[in-house]
């Protein structure tokens, strides 16, 4: 065996020792001494690997691994949370700039810009390099020793890369969808164990990582490349004068992957139409029957994920194949379209789970953001097709794009206000005869009081809610309009402040200096003194309410420790207080 052949072994063994030593000291353990000695390994591989290949290091690096070496070690000889949180991150972003110091030995030239820039900037090269470094290896193999032919090894290729990503599409679709997952366990007769997919995930990921790590470090003097044993080099880094070179996929494995992938959705998106958009009573297809709503208000978090991810791979796939011929443009234009349609439907999947969710929960904040997202999404998808896709725009087009999109977006979200609007959503399911969460409703910010406030006019609304929202309003009213002193000397020391010197002190607070006008604060204002009446009258019930429960409470645990009669008096006080 060459040296050469040696030094490209040792490269692999060495990043795949890491990747398995990642995911024995980190998987489901919290951090501690784990993050040292991962940290300890990766220097000494580093240190082997530089002596190797003969690369000097310079005192300055010396001087960044030994504090690498102290921040790792005092994530586990502090408990801080301040400290472990900056020791952690500090010692990441010290291993790359170690490593980065590699390509751009005079630190002394460097701008505050590229000190915070090298690093992560090191880390994306590499992991594009470990790529580069892969398909080099393969193409150093002799003719004779490959196996089939050409378009046999391009398919087989893309299975490999597909496989990951049906992995974990099949688990979130059956995680997302009962059916399914019934379905799949038929043909495939196995679970998909989420610890194995986790773990051999981190061990691939960590290995793929360092793999571009370390070929960037033995390729790092005079810009050399490893040779391998045939006419083709074995790459140890990522750096090329010719933009084709990146592009280190063809077209037949970029169009398996796109198959693959299709194939599965296709499958998934069939159930939807029988299932999911069909609205049936009962969903069967599995052990036991359960209903539409059970089936459908679940999967949505999934089904984020499979967009997300989706999207990432098909920008990368677009990034990373080269397509010679119109043909292969034309050929991989219309599987990106499908893989889109296809993706535009488990959108609307997750959109109509969601919609479910609503309907038997009520909207939240969290909610609206999933709609939001879901709606950005699809519009990204939309974009990326069109304009990279299609249009062969280059990236800094299609990035602009985006970046309209999103301020666009923005946009609409402070037109819409999404505090009224959820409070106006959840206040129609009153009417619609469905419970309304008081709590929820009350935590909204001062932009939802003139919506929320219109339940006292309103007939169809039980009075337990009412006082409920009058209750929650009087509590909050300090918190919400920033009246420091009596939120601090408030009723819950005993010394009750009333409803409307709350109102005078959120007055006096936003008429105190124009600097700190605020429409919303004043239009809130506005509402609460109109609805003053209805609001002191639901507060009085709702206290003296708490005070016959609480002297109930107090004939029948008479001589029990901590039965005392002063918290039904507070509420005695409390009821009176606005009279």
């Amino acid at each position: 065996m060459t040296t050469k052949k040696q030094n490209l072994y040792l490269i692999i063994s060495f990043a795949l020792t890491i990747g398995i030593l990642a995911d024995y000291l980190f998987y489901q353990k919290s951090i501690g001494i784990s993050f040292f000695v991962f940290n300890l390994v990766v220097i000494i591989f580093s240190l082997i690997l530089i002596r190797k290949f003969g690369i000097k290091i310079n005192k300055i690096q010396v001087f960044i691994l030994l504090a690498l070496l102290l921040f790792s070690a005092g994530v586990f000889l502090r408990s801080s949370s301040f400290l472990t949180f900056f020791n952690f991150w500090g010692s990441i972003y010290l291993l790359f700039f170690f490593f980065s110091l590699f390509l751009n030995k005079n630190i002394l030239d460097f701008s505050f810009l590229k000190y915070i820039i090298s690093p992560p900037s090191f880390f994306l090269k590499s992991f594009r390099g470990a790529g580069r470094f892969i398909e080099k290896c393969k193409n150093a193999i002799p003719e004779n020793k490959k196996i089939g032919s050409e378009k046999f090894r391009s398919v087989l290729k893309g299975v490999v890369i597909a496989l990951p990503f049906l992995i974990i599409f099949c688990w979130l679709l059956s995680s997302a969808d009962l059916v399914f997952q019934a379905y799949l366990g038929k043909i495939f007769n196995f679970d998909f164990n989420l610890s194995i997919i986790s773990r051999t995930l981190i061990i691939l990921v960590f290995t793929y990582i360092f793999l571009g790590v370390f070929s960037k470090i033995a390729g790092s003097k005079n810009g050399e490349e490893i040779q391998g044993s045939g006419q083709s080099p074995e790459p140890t880094s990522i750096s090329t004068s010719n933009e084709s070179e990146d592009k280190s996929l063809g077209f037949i494995e970029s169009s398996t992957v796109l198959i693959l992938i299709e194939l599965l959705f296709l499958s998934f998106i069939i159930i939807q139409f029988f299932y999911l958009f069909g609205g049936k009573d009962y969903v069967w297809g599995i052990e036991e029957y359960i209903t539409y709503s059970e089936y459908a208000k679940n999967g949505f978090n999934e089904l984020l994920c499979v967009s997300i991810i989706s999207f990432l791979l098909l920008y990368g796939l677009e990034k990373s194949s080269f397509r010679k011929s119109l043909k292969e443009k034309k050929i991989f234009k219309i599987l990106s379209a499908v893989l889109i349609v296809e993706m535009s439907v488990i959108i609307y999947s997750a959109w109509t789970r969601m919609a479910v969710y609503v309907e038997g929960y009520g909207l939240t904040f969290s909610r609206f953001l999933v709609f939001v997202f879901l709606l950005w999404i699809f519009s990204v998808f939309l974009i990326f097709l069109y304009k990279k896709i299609f249009q062969e725009k280059k990236e800094a087009v299609f990035l602009f794009s985006i970046f309209c999109l999103s301020l666009i977006f923005w946009t609409g979200i402070n037109i819409i206000n999404p505090d009224v609007f959820i409070a106006k959503e959840n206040i129609k399911r009153i009417t619609q005869g469905k419970k309304l969460d008081s709590y929820y409703l009350s935590r909204l910010s001062v932009d939802a009081i003139p919506e929320t406030v219109k339940i006292f006019q309103m007939d169809n609304v039980s009075e337990e809610t009412k006082m409920e929202i009058a209750r929650d309003l009087y509590y909050r009213c300090d918190f919400l309009f920033r009246n420091r002193y009596n939120y601090a000397h408030g009723s819950f020391l005993g010394d009750p402040v009333s409803f409307k010197r709350k109102l005078e002190s959120a007055e006096k607070n936003q008429n105190k200096n124009w600097q700190s006008f605020n429409l919303s604060r004043k239009k809130a204002l506005k509402a609460l003194n109109e609805n003053y009446e209805e609001i002191v009258e639901y507060q009085s019930k709702y206290f003296k309410k708490q005070a016959e429960e609480c002297w109930k409470e107090i004939e029948d645990c008479k001589g029990v420790w901590g039965c005392h009669e002063g918290r039904c008096k507070m509420y005695e006080k409390n009821a009176e207080m606005d009279k």
